[in-house]
C-alpha cells in the first residue's frame, strides 16, 4: 500500500454516542489528508465502528467483518474489541484493531498502515475530551455531543461498561462551546448524549440540569434533545430536571429505560432502582409536562423472569402507557453476570417479545391519535426513510411532511396518525 492519503470507506453501528466517535474518526482522519468514500469498491481500506450492546448485533459485527476481510484490510473499531477481543483475533489479523476511548489514535494507525505495518492494536484509554474533538458530521442540522463517556452502574447484564469503562464527564465549558460552534453554524437540534446523562457530573461535582440550563441560555434558534438516563440516578435530581425541561428549548422528550415491570427482575438484573421509583418520575413529569412524550426499554426473558414478572412488565407498560418501548430480546453477553445464570427457552422470549410489542404498538397508536387535528410546530431534521421529510415537533414526536427543507422550521397540522410517527400537512 503506498504512503501518503488513503480513501477510507467507513461502516458505522450503534448508539448516538458510537455516531459521535464515528464523526471523530472522519475528521481527525479528514484533518490529516484521508478521503472518504462511500463504496467498499472505491476504498483502500475499510473502518467499521462497532456495537456489541445486544447478542444479535454481536453476532452480526463478527459476521460483518468475517465478510469485509475477504474483501479489503480492515480496521476493526468501536466497542466490540473491549467487549470481546478473542472473537476479533479469532476472525485472524486485521489492519489495526482501536478501542472506543482511543480514537486519537487514529491518524498514527493510517500512517503506519501506510508504510506496511498490519496487526496494530490501540486499546489504552486517551485523555482527550471528545466534544472538543474535531468532527466531520454526518447531518447538516442535527448534532450530538458526548457529555460523558461510561457509567457508575453495574447491571447484570450489561457488556457495554467493558469497552466505555466507569464515569468520565467531560467539561461543561467544552460542550457549551461545542454547542455554541453548533448552533453558529445552523445547527437546529443539539443532541445532549451518554450511558446515562443523569450521572453527568456525579464524578466531578457538576449536574445535568446545570448543563442543559448552560446550553439552554444560549443564543440562536435550536432545540435540545437529553439523551437516555437511568431512573436511580434521574430520582436524585428529579426537582432540578423538572424544572429545566420546561424550557422552550427543551425537548418534552424523556428517555427513561425501566427495563421490567418486576422489582425481583430488576434486583436481579442489578439495575439499583425500583418499579415504583420509575412510576414516581414518570407521574412527576406528566405532571408538570402533560404531552411529554416518553421512551422506555425493557428486556424480555432475562435468566428469572418468570410469567408472573412477564404480565408485571405488561401492567407497567399499560399502567404508564409510554409512547415508545425499545424491546430487547435477552441474549447473554460474554464476561456478564447474566451469562453464566441459567436461559430461559428461546421460544418463551420470542413469544413474550411478540405479545410485548403488539401491546406497545396498540397503546403509540392510541396515544398518537389523540394528535388528529392539532398544529404542531417544530424543524426539519431529516429526510423520512420512505419519502417525505420528518419534522421534529415541541414533545420529539415524528411528523412527517411530504415537502419541507432541512433545518427551516414548519407548523404542520395532523392528518395521519400512526403507532411510532404523524403525517401532517402545512398549517395556515
Amino acid at each position: 500500500m503506498s504512503s501518503g492519503s488513503m480513501r477510507i470507506y467507513c461502516e458505522t453501528y450503534g448508539c448516538t454516542s458510537n455516531r459521535v466517535d464515528a464523526e471523530i474518526i472522519r475528521g481527525l482522519l479528514a484533518s490529516h489528508g484521508h478521503e472518504f468514500v462511500d463504496s467498499l469498491a472505491e476504498a483502500d481500506i475499510a473502518v467499521v465502528n462497532t456495537c456489541a450492546v445486544k447478542g444479535t448485533t454481536y453476532r452480526r459485527m463478527l459476521r460483518r467483518l468475517e465478510e469485509l476481510k475477504r474483501l479489503k484490510p480492515v480496521i476493526v473499531a468501536g466497542c466490540l474489541p473491549l467487549i470481546d477481543l478473542k472473537a476479533v483475533e479469532e476472525l485472524g489479523e486485521f489492519s489495526a484493531i482501536i478501542g472506543c476511548r482511543s480514537l486519537a489514535q487514529f491518524p498514527e494507525a493510517l500512517e503506519l498502515i501506510t508504510r506496511g505495518r498490519a496487526g496494530l492494536k490501540f486499546l489504552d484509554p486517551g485523555s482527550e475530551e471528545k466534544p472538543s474533538m474535531c468532527k466531520k458530521r454526518f447531518s447538516p442540522v442535527v448534532a450530538a455531543i458526548p457529555i460523558a463517556e461510561g457509567c457508575l452502574s453495574s447491571c447484570a447484564y450489561c457488556s457495554v461498561k467493558f469497552a466505555r469503562g466507569r464515569l468520565r464527564s467531560f467539561s461543561m465549558r467544552a460542550i457549551v462551546e461545542e454547542a455554541r460552534r453548533l448552533i453558529d453554524e445552523g445547527y437546529r437540534e443539539i443532541q445532549l448524549t451518554a450511558q446515562d446523562t443523569a450521572a453527568y457530573g456525579l464524578d466531578t461535582g457538576t449536574r445535568l440540569p446545570d448543563l442543559i440550563r448552560e446550553v439552554a441560555s444560549l443564543p440562536g434558534d435550536f432545540r435540545i434533545r437529553v439523551g437516555m438516563m437511568n431512573p436511580h440516578h434521574a430520582a436524585t435530581i428529579l426537582d432540578d430536571l423538572l424544572e429545566v425541561f420546561q424550557h422552550a428549548r427543551v425537548y418534552k422528550f424523556l428517555h427513561l429505560p425501566v427495563q421490567s415491570g418486576s422489582n425481583r427482575v430488576l434486583s436481579l438484573m442489578r439495575r439499583g432502582y425500583s418499579v415504583e421509583t420509575f412510576v414516581e418520575i414518570v407521574e412527576a413529569f406528566r405532571k408538570k409536562i402533560p404531552d411529554l412524550y416518553l421512551c422506555t426499554d425493557v428486556i424480555v426473558g432475562f435468566p428469572g423472569e418468570a410469567e408472573e414478572d412477564f404480565e408485571m412488565t405488561k401492567e407497567l407498560i399499560l399502567q404508564t402507557r409510554p409512547d415508545k418501548v425499545n424491546i430487547s430480546r435477552f441474549h447473554p453477553m460474554p464476561g456478564t453476570e447474566a451469562a453464566r445464570m441459567p436461559q430461559l427457552n428461546g421460544r418463551v422470549i420470542a413469544r413474550r417479545s411478540r405479545e410485548l410489542a403488539q401491546l406497545c404498538r396498540k397503546i403509540g397508536l392510541e396515544i398518537n391519535q389523540r394528535y388528529l387535528g392539532r398544529v404542531m410546530s417544530g424543524f426539519a431534521v431529516e429526510a423520512g426513510e420512505r419519502g417525505g421529510f420528518i419534522v421534529r415537533s415541541e414533545n420529539y414526536k415524528q411528523v412527517i411532511l411530504r415537502q419541507a427543507e432541512l433545518g427551516e422550521f414548519y407548523r404542520a397540522k395532523i392528518v395521519e396518525a400512526f403507532p411510532t410517527y404523524l403525517m401532517g400537512e402545512p398549517a395556515e
